[in-house]
């Protein structure tokens, strides 16, 4: 088979075998979260939690630093060969580094000059931040060339040494933010040298010389720039609500916010494991494969989402017996799981979409947009409410704000229409009020779990019986094909 026609068809055996790879990955991953989630808080104070996890929020957007550089090395590269992007990689690696440290550099000067009171903070931010882009550039390029297992053993390198650090600091007696800070910095570090020291001959090889360095750093740049844009408002949309918490709580209410965000993170995880390798596979396909992923992945997204919330009802127990002092978080984590519905089909379906058809500056637009509307339901739901519940719920309201502008955008790409958009609206906030209603009742939490498996199974069972019968076919199409020669025949 030519490649030109291995790029016509969307190869489900290779798709679904990077899932699983991934996947399997992100399950011991999500175990290491699960358990940091757990063990930190249990040994630092709420104030220091609380700093901890302003040190996070800090850090998810230091990613604007690199100025949509790895944004556009990413869709320059996606779906190529390795050895198609060799002799671009060195100087893509070189221009990287030197803007890294003198942004970093003027950055750091500035926080010190203006002296914050959270200095140790930012300055702990700004070290991270460099490991973090650079380690973000190995993880970029193999997931360019699609290369997943080489993305799932540092994911599982990074949290199980993450884990040893914290474990071993705690045992020794440390229960301070700030030595959190350093096992972040440590850890990344650790990865960055054992990387480039396995791509050495690569990252030293002769760079293109057809084109000047500069000049490959701002074509990137340029390429990337509304990628980046789009991806920050949407870091932003994600994260205001924490903005807006640590502005107008005191630290010990952030610290309760954050921690009942920190275990929907859980599903957070799994949901930009699917995102990753979804891309590099959907950008090598026709308009037509892209229409029908769409329309499978959508209930399939939808329903695994769905399934996920049954586990709230054990964990409320748990909670109350081994974090007390976190059981006030638990109507916000059910709140909150409720977002995910939306944030998980924009990160996997509309994010990838938007950039695969090239319309960057429209999402970064949206994202604009749906920004501005949160902030001002954030700061109407501070000033006018000021409970934690009620930023709650406005995050909820400005997700599905976003997920309507994405999906009324995306409608003439994946032929769709206002009646198809009202049906899944509807899908979704069945699954979502089943939940709430139930969760608000305070049943016991077995009670609780077998009410909402029933609702589940009968909302999955008649209202989209169609999709699943197609995500069954699939399923047993990939599995099928597996059992076929190694020649792929994936579009037949």
């Amino acid at each position: 088979m030519d490649q030109t026609h291995k790029k016509d068809h969307f190869n489900l055996r290779a798709f679904g075998s990077d899932i699983l790879i991934y996947s399997f990955g992100q399950i011991f991953l999500l175990a290491f979260g699960l358990i940091q989630s757990l063990i930190i808080p249990k040994y630092l104070s709420i104030a220091d939690y609380g700093y901890w996890q302003l040190f996070l929020l800090y850090t998810t957007y230091t990613g604007i630093l690199h100025f949509g550089f790895l944004d556009g090395v990413l869709v320059r590269w996606a779906g190529k060969e390795f050895s198609e992007i060799k002799q671009e990689v060195p100087t893509a690696f070189r221009f990287l580094l030197q803007e890294q440290f003198l942004v970093v550099g003027v950055l750091a000067l500035m926080l010190i000059a203006v002296d914050l009171p959270i200095l140790e903070v930012g300055l702990a931010v700004l070290a991270n931040a460099i490991v973090t882009n650079i380690l973000a550039f190995f993880i970029f390029t193999a997931q360019a060339v699609k290369q997943f297992k080489l993305v799932t053993a540092v994911n599982i390198s990074k949290g199980a040494l993450f884990l040893l650090l914290i474990c071993g600091l705690f045992a020794n007696g440390g229960s301070k933010c700030e030595d959190l800070y350093l096992a972040t910095i440590v850890t990344g570090s650790i990865l960055l040298i054992l990387l480039t020291m396995h791509l050495r001959k690569s990252l030293l090889s002769q760079a293109i010389p057809r084109i000047s360095f500069r000049l490959y750093g701002k074509e990137n740049i340029s390429i990337g720039i509304f990628v980046l844009l789009g991806n920050f408002a949407a870091v932003l949309l994600t994260t205001v609500d924490r903005l807006i918490v640590s502005s107008f709580f005191p630290i010990t209410q952030f610290a309760q916010y954050t921690f009942a965000m920190s275990m929907c993170a859980v599903v957070i995880m799994f949901v930009q494991a699917v995102s990753l390798v979804f891309f590099p596979y959907l950008a090598g396909t026709p308009s037509e494969l892209r229409t029908r992923a769409y329309r499978l992945l959508r209930p399939a997204i939808t329903i695994i989402w769905a399934g996920t919330l049954v586990m709230y009802f054990p964990f409320t127990t748990w909670v109350e017996f081994y974090l007390p002092q976190y059981t006030a978080s638990l109507p916000l984590m059910a709140i909150l799981l409720c977002m995910i519905g939306f944030s998980s089909l924009i990160q996997i379906l509309h994010v990838n979409f938007f950039k695969i058809y090239r319309k960057q500056r429209l999402y970064f637009i949206l994202a604009g947009v749906s920004l501005a509307c949160a902030v001002t339901l954030y700061l109407l739901a501070a000033t006018l409410f000021g409970t934690l519940v009620s930023i709650a719920v406005t995050t909820v309201v400005s997700s599905l704000i976003w997920y309507l502008l994405n999906e009324f955008h995306l409608r003439h790409f994946v032929f769709m229409d206002g009646q198809e958009i009202a049906r899944w609206l509807l899908v979704i906030g069945t699954y979502a009020g089943a939940f709430l209603a139930i969760s608000a009742l305070a049943l016991e939490w077995v009670c609780g779990m077998v009410i909402y498996l029933i609702i589940f199974v009968l909302v999955t069972g008649t209202v989209l019986k169609t999709e699943v019968i197609s995500l069954l076919n699939l399923v047993s199409a990939i599995i099928d094909q597996n059992k076929d020669t190694p020649a792929v025949q994936t579009g037949k």
